[in-house]
């Protein structure tokens, strides 16, 4: 009896996370008091490139971080906003597009932390942590069935 080997795709899910800490260089007041206990993120532009090697899943994001400052003795906030950053995380080698009608969907969700903002005399900064999920990948799997006589 031989051994026959169907190739197929088995469906999956992926899921990756992309952390940094942003920095933002031009806050239009010097944030000598410190950091302010706000923030913002927002992810956009999510492209999965299955055909790049290895697969990459691309993306822009803009932040935002609250800090104080004094103003004629008295202590205001502000935001200063990082806009337009992009970047990238690698998804497995073994990935690939579904044949038929299945297409890969993308979600995506952003975060960050306020409460570990910091400042300096020119800057302020904080964590972001963006998350996503891939739905509707392919990777390949071998099937083994074993040849046998049929009643």
């Amino acid at each position: 009896m031989a051994i026959r080997k169907l190739c197929v795709n088995e469906v999956t899910t992926i899921a990756s996370t992309f952390a940094e800490t942003v920095t933002c260089t031009d806050p239009a007041h010097t944030p000598v008091v410190g950091a302010g206990d706000e923030c913002g993120v927002a992810v956009y532009n999510v492209t999965a490139n299955l055909g790049a090697t290895p697969p990459t899943l691309s993306f822009s994001y803009d932040a935002q971080f609250e800090y104080q400052y004094v103003q004629q003795g008295a202590t205001f906030q502000d935001f200063c906003n990082v806009v337009g950053s992009s970047g990238s995380v690698t998804l497995p080698d073994s990935l690939t597009l579904c044949c038929g009608p299945t297409v890969p969907l993308v979600t995506s969700s952003a975060t960050c932390d306020a409460s570990a903002i910091t400042t300096t005399a020119t800057s302020v900064s904080g964590p972001v942590t963006l998350s996503f999920t891939v739905t509707n990948l392919c990777t390949q799997t071998i099937i083994c069935v074993d040849d046998t006589v049929c009643p």
